[in-house]
């Protein structure tokens, strides 16, 4: 296909030009969640050609989620035989097809203090469409340890934020927010948004994602201004629309120190609880089944989210059912050993720190949906 023709609306501009073009071409960006904010990202760079094969850059998809009916409404790189599949693969062959000289990089994996330094290194400019804090600040804290960009973007129900994170030219995501919160923030999947109000974001993160693969000084010369140092907010109940000035912490506790002495750490526990939160997997938790443990099983999701899937013999408390109904606790028993689960495992942190600090012994499963038989009745 020619390229020329095809970038044409793109290079006709003068804050891009041709020169502009091979730039995003050469650009090697990481999309961290292929969900509503990653997926009009990822189509977005995609169409812009942004990671070229032939020039050397790469589009890279990180996610350990499989596709399912609730995500369509929001999530619109998936089609309906998308459901039951891996969403970096499904989205990666949907990404090829849009452009097949964009080299495609699909990982299924979780995002972790283990692999996260590895990853990034393959890339120049980091994309968050993460929904949960405990990844949100290891993106950060990561992204600063490399001297890497983050292009935040966060949504719930009608609002919506973005920025640029980048220690280098300013504020870090440590800057704004030092310590995620003690309280449950709920995400999309619990509190609902407009799919178009993800869109919006998405968007935004896109244009801000090409304006770096452009370069600082590139922009600078064309007028090209950045979200670097900036929070972007709206509302679109009424459109309401603020950019906030972030200033750099010099007393920050991650871009305050040198890169080389921060300390990765993804434990929600490790910053806002004294009560340490122990992990656990499915085979850990099969082996203490048949250790003879008394185990009782919660899953802290939604009830849309336990209709579509669930694993045998749990029981559905929600996590602000747990947390605002003492009645919650009391039907619990103490001497039994309660192992806590959700989608992602952000939620049932939080709900393992609370039954800790209640007095009960949890462990926090992770879940892997993608190998397991689970029941929908």
């Amino acid at each position: 296909m020619n390229a020329t023709q095809r970038y044409a609306s793109q290079t006709v501009l003068d804050e891009i030009g041709v020169g502009g073009q091979q730039r995003l071409a050469q650009a090697r960006v990481l999309v961290v969640g292929a969900g509503g904010l990653g997926s009009p990202v990822l189509l977005y760079l995609t169409a812009a050609g942004v990671g070229q094969k032939m020039h050397g850059g790469r589009i890279g998809i990180i996610d350990d989620d499989q596709v399912d009916t609730g995500n369509l409404q929001r999530q619109i790189l998936f089609r309906e035989k998308d459901i039951g599949q891996a969403k970096a693969a499904a989205g990666a062959h949907h990404l090829e097809c849009l452009n097949s000289n964009t080299q495609i990089h699909p990982m299924r994996d979780r995002l972790g203090i283990e692999n996260v330094l590895e990853i990034f290194s393959d890339y120049d400019i980091i994309v968050d469409g993460s929904d949960n804090f405990s990844t949100k600040f290891l993106i950060n804290d990561a992204a600063v340890k490399l001297g890497l960009p983050v292009v935040y973007g966060s949504v719930l129900g009608f609002e919506g934020q973005a920025s640029i994170f980048w220690a280098q030219h300013g504020p870090c995501y440590r800057c704004l927010y030092p310590h995620p919160p003690v309280t449950h923030v709920p995400n999309c999947a619990q509190y609902g948004t407009l799919g178009g109000v993800a869109g919006v974001i998405g968007a935004i993160q896109s244009v801000e994602v090409c304006k770096l693969a452009l370069g600082v000084a590139h922009c600078e010369e064309r007028g090209l201004a950045t979200l670097i140092g900036q929070l972007w907010i709206s509302d679109a109940r009424n459109w309401d629309t603020r950019n906030l000035k972030i200033s750099k912490n010099p007393m920050c506790t991650v871009c305050g120190i040198a890169p080389q002495k921060v300390c990765l750490t993804q434990s929600l526990s490790a910053f806002c609880t004294s009560h340490p939160v122990a992990m656990l997997d499915l085979a850990a938790l099969e082996a203490m089944h048949q250790s003879g443990h008394d185990v009782l099983i919660l899953d802290v999701r939604e009830l849309h989210e336990w209709q579509t899937k669930h694993l045998p013999n749990a029981r559905l408390v929600p996590l602000h059912s747990l947390l605002s109904d003492p009645t919650v606790l009391d039907s619990l028993d103490s001497q039994k050993t309660i192992v806590v689960h959700c989608e992602h495992g952000a939620r049932s942190a939080r709900a393992c720190q609370y039954l800790n600090e209640n007095g009960f012994s949890t462990f926090n499963l992770i879940v892997d949906w993608a190998k397991i038989e689970f029941s929908t009745t």
